[in-house]
């Protein structure tokens, strides 16, 4: 019985010291680069709100009228009403404007 005891130690024994090195027990333990170079990405939490930077007013922009413009068009291209760049010119008549013709277009009313 104890030749069986015997044999059954000397089994183990390699099995075990293979563990205790797979392990880093029994081994001296130094990192390698890829443990001791590591990277962290540090991304916001979802839902943080981020900063907001004010959103500049727009201002009055000058326009050059061209050729087959028309009041309406020059309006819808700038998301104003006809109304507000008549009043901007001084314009009586909007169907008075003429090609080479500088009106100022008012800022979009919010």
């Amino acid at each position: 019985m104890m030749a069986g005891r015997a044999a059954t130690r000397w089994v183990l024994a390699p099995v075990a010291a293979i563990g205790l090195v797979a392990c880093g027990i029994g081994s001296e333990a130094t990192p390698t680069p890829d443990q001791s170079d590591v990277l962290v990405i540090v991304t916001p939490t979802p839902g943080t709100p981020l900063p907001r930077t004010p959103t500049p007013l727009p201002s009055e922009q000058t326009y050059v009228v061209r050729p087959g413009d028309s009041l309406s068009a020059i309006a819808t291209r700038f998301g104003v009403t006809e109304a507000a760049i008549q009043r901007a010119n001084n314009l009586t008549d909007p169907n008075a404007i003429y090609a080479g013709q500088e009106l100022t277009i008012p800022p979009p009313e919010p």
